[in-house]
C-alpha cells in the first residue's frame, strides 16, 4: 500500500509541474494581453505585482488568459495538497508495516 501512496505522490508533483508551467505561460499571454490595451502601463504593473487586485480590471482576451492563470493556481494547489497527504499516508504504511 506504501507504494501506492508513492506513486499517487509522485504524479501529483507531476501534475504539479504542469500545471505551474501552464500556468506561467498563460500568465506571459495575459501580460502580453495587457500590454496590447490602450491604458497598459499602470495595468501591467499592477498585475505582475499584485495580480489578485488585477484580475477584476482585465478585459477581452487578457481576461481569458487571466482564468486559466487562476485555473492553473487551482490545479497547482490542489496537485500539492494531494501530493503532501499521499507522501504523509506513505510514511506512516510505510512505519506501521515494520
Amino acid at each position: 500500500m506504501a507504494q501506492v501512496a508513492y506513486i499517487v505522490a509522485g504524479l501529483a508533483v507531476a501534475g504539479a509541474i504542469a500545471s505551474w508551467i501552464v500556468g506561467a505561460a498563460c500568465y506571459v499571454r495575459t501580460l502580453r494581453a495587457v500590454a496590447r490595451t490602450p491604458e497598459p502601463r499602470g495595468l501591467v504593473l499592477r498585475a505582475a505585482i499584485a495580480w489578485p487586485f488585477a484580475v477584476g480590471r482585465l478585459q477581452g482576451q487578457a481576461a481569458v488568459h487571466a482564468a486559466a492563470v487562476n485555473k492553473a493556481l487551482v490545479a497547482f494547489f490542489a496537485c500539492l495538497m494531494v501530493a503532501v497527504s499521499a507522501i504523509s499516508v506513505a510514511t506512516n504504511l510505510a512505519r506501521v508495516s515494520r
